[in-house]
């Protein structure tokens, strides 16, 4: 008995991480579950092999190969939700802006044969918590080419981003993230699943994707358009 409860003890450290991760990552699925909106259905995924076993000993060396490119492109997409606006796209954005400001800014005429004649600008700024006069408004109906190229300046004189992205490019280039970090997830998985069929079972991480660890998909994503994943 005495060296069947050294053996147990021995176990316990390990087991109490095990649990703890499993316990931690049920969690955070449970919590997904309940705020996930659309319809979700089992995932038809392919059972064979990943191909990065044949090139390393165990699941558990393939495992670390996918988790890093699993790093490199979560890192990418940290960067790209961190681009810039290319300043074309600003000035674009400046000059809509004007036009809009333009018509917002005209001021009311207040005139008559016994009152004297006035022009009352009255554009209010949208969203303040108080009540404020809109000074642009009447700027931009004033002189809505001056107000324009000092705006122009301005966005010339701001700091260049290290990476700048139209909006367009961002969010295809987030897409494209994306979708192959759940594909390298899904890989992820497989391997751990491998892994503990061969009884070494590697922990998952808390931050696995949940439909990566639960085998779904979400239903319309494969007669619409490519299922997209929100950013943390």
């Amino acid at each position: 008995m005495d060296l069947e409860l050294a053996r147990l003890q021995d176990k316990l450290p390990d087991l109490q991480e095990k649990h703890r991760n499993l316990a931690n990552l049920g969690a955070n699925i449970k919590h997904w579950v309940s705020v996930a909106t659309g319809t979700y259905e089992m995932a038809k995924l392919s059972r064979a092999m990943p191909a990065d076993v044949k090139t390393t000993r165990t699941p558990a060396h393939a495992v670390s190969n996918v988790r890093a490119q699993i790093k490199v492109l979560a890192a990418q997409r940290v960067r790209v939700l961190q681009s810039g606006v290319p300043a074309a796209d600003l000035k674009e954005q400046a000059s809509a802006f004007v036009q809009t400001q333009r018509e917002n800014g005209r001021p009311k005429l207040v005139f008559g044969h016994t009152i004297t004649f006035q022009a009352q600008f009255n554009a209010l700024v949208d969203g303040a918590w108080t009540t404020k006069q809109d000074i642009g408004a009447a700027l931009a109906w004033l002189d809505p080419v001056a107000f324009e190229k000092k705006l122009h300046d301005e966005i010339e004189m701001l700091p260049k981003p290290t990476l700048a992205m139209s909006s367009d490019e961002r969010a295809a280039k987030l897409l494209e993230l994306e979708v192959e970090l759940l594909k390298c997830e899904r890989e992820e998985e497989a391997l751990i699943e491998l892994s503990e069929e061969q009884g070494a079972a590697v922990h998952r991480r808390l931050d696995a994707d949940p439909r990566a660890v639960l085998g779904i998909v979400i239903a319309s994503a494969k007669k619409s358009k490519p299922e997209r994943i929100r950013a943390a």
